[in-house]
């Protein structure tokens, strides 16, 4: 897969957090509608769905390919967690579903297990949507 040009054809990214009580949150980018949709496991008062303006869509697409997401995706999905991941004492877990526009999907996920470059995609989803992407 040349990831370089897999970035520009996501048509849809869903990205999860959560505790292993259930809690936590999630994303999900709809690029060819253009809405960011978040659900917030703590407090369902804190849910919403908003239009990703165009500054928003240039900070994405800038950094979602720095973050190197499909790259670790695809190293987690070969087992090599070790090069990709650290251990952590985060008691959680995360998943992440991606669908190309050519309607193809990839999935990814793990428990206690975060990608080193975790920190990108956490500040790329917090930069675009206003919310804080940590777990309590």
């Amino acid at each position: 897969m040349d990831f370089s040009k897999a970035y520009g054809s996501i048509a849809v990214l869903e990205v999860e957090i959560r505790t292993f009580a259930n809690e936590g949150y999630a994303v999900k980018y709809d690029f060819e509608r253009k809405v960011i949709s978040w659900r917030d496991n703590y407090m369902w008062n804190n849910n919403f769905t908003r239009s990703i303006n165009d500054d928003k869509m240039a900070i994405i697409m800038e950094k979602l390919p720095a973050s190197g997401m499909l790259e670790w995706m695809h190293g987690y999905n070969l087992g090599l967690t070790d090069e990709y991941g650290d251990k952590t004492v985060i008691p959680g877990e995360w998943k992440i579903e991606v669908e190309f526009k050519d309607k193809t999907k990839m999935k990814a996920g793990a428990e206690q297990h975060f990608p080193k470059k975790w920190k990108n995609l956490k500040n790329l989803i917090e930069q675009t949507t206003g919310c804080s992407f940590v777990l309590r």
